[in-house]
């Protein structure tokens, strides 16, 4: 099973998001659910694609989640590739884990496209709280991250 998960790190609008995934990967709109952590905003064609969803915890805004039949109709692009379209069409930073969630070194991309990794906290990330630490090398698009390179790890 493929897993496409994108968080956003910072406010986003859930139909904006839903909006700029439909354009970005060809889809249909009507086959995205959007959860507002309440509810679902309405009906949703078969198959669901993707999901956008409010935040599940402190530090993330939104998330995006792709199923497999994300993944069969977009031909399966990488992760990156994803989060970068999606970050760029709404302009706003976004996260996504490494393979391994035992691994604290998840990717941002920023609004501008530009990427790389970044430490988050491992105690408060065991908790459901998503604060990075910093970046391992510099990110255009992210300056203001301090780097703390490979030794913050």
């Amino acid at each position: 099973m493929r897993d496409y998960t994108v968080t956003f790190i910072e406010s986003v609008d859930l139909e904006a998001l839903a909006g700029a995934a439909a354009e970005a990967f060809t889809m249909p709109r009507e086959q995205i659910e959007v959860w507002d952590g309440q509810g679902f905003a309405g009906a949703v064609a078969e198959p669901v694609l993707a999901q956008v969803a409010a935040g599940s915890g402190p530090g993330a805004f939104a998330e995006f989640v792709g199923f497999d039949a994300f993944a069969h109709h977009t031909g399966a692009p990488d992760h990156l590739t994803v989060a970068i379209a999606l970050a760029t069409r709404v302009q706003k930073r976004a996260i996504f884990p490494p393979e391994s969630l035992e691994d604290y070194q998840w990717t941002l991309v920023a609004a501008d496209g530009s990427h790389g990794q970044v430490v988050l906290d491992s105690d408060l990330l065991d908790e459901g709280t998503i604060s990075i630490v910093g970046a391992v090398e510099p990110i255009a698009g992210a300056s203001d991250l301090r780097v703390i390179g490979a030794e913050g790890l």
